[in-house]
């Protein structure tokens, strides 16, 4: 990498870094892109050639963090042949993340129910892993495929009453995912039993 290439990484990351401090300390509203280039030592001109606006900012601090947080949990948790124990297992790593960046999460949320994105995609990657675990114990396609619409709508219903008041990380939270999965459990279970 040449010095140029070097000074624009480093001016890149200098941006997000103190964003992501001042985001902590401020919120994202209220900081604007004209103090988010003060802090950082740069114009606001320069702010503009690294990112085309505050929210490609927050959502690129919002997803390296997210990333971190998943990676961390490598390792952690063997794989489950369960659908709705890799449900929790992915609700017990997210669900702390999303609340302690719940201002992004909101922001983020938001975003990705009006221009889509973030939440689809997440959506399409845990649908495949419920179906995947579905059809592995004989469940065709089909009934795998609603099983997992259902059992993801139960994860966003528990996630969209989380949001407003930034209640990730109350303990009956991930009972109620829980439960509302139990009949899929349940289906999981007899599938199993009948292989």
């Amino acid at each position: 990498m040449n010095r140029r290439a070097q000074q624009k990484t480093a001016t890149r990351a200098k941006i997000k870094q103190v964003a992501q401090r001042a985001f902590f300390e401020h919120g994202i509203e209220p900081t604007t892109t004209r103090e988010i280039s003060r802090l950082a030592g740069v114009a606001v001109g320069t702010f503009f050639v690294h990112f085309a606006d505050k929210l490609e900012l927050v959502r690129e601090i919002y997803f390296d963090a997210m990333d971190g947080a998943l990676k961390s949990t490598v390792g952690l948790h063997s794989p489950t042949p369960s659908p709705t124990e890799y449900i929790q297992q992915v609700a017990k790593t997210l669900f702390p993340f999303y609340g302690q960046y719940g201002e992004f999460t909101r922001q983020i949320m938001l975003d990705s129910v009006i221009q889509g994105g973030f939440h689809h995609q997440q959506t399409a990657s845990m649908k495949e892993g419920v179906v995947n675990r579905f059809m592995e114990v004989g469940v065709d396609q089909k009934t795998a495929n609603i099983f997992a619409e259902n059992i993801l709508a139960n994860y966003w219903l528990v996630f969209m009453e989380c949001l407003p008041e930034n209640r990730f990380a109350d303990a009956q939270v991930l009972a109620r995912l829980e439960t509302l999965n139990l009949p899929f459990t349940v289906s999981f279970n007899n599938a199993l039993a009948a292989r």
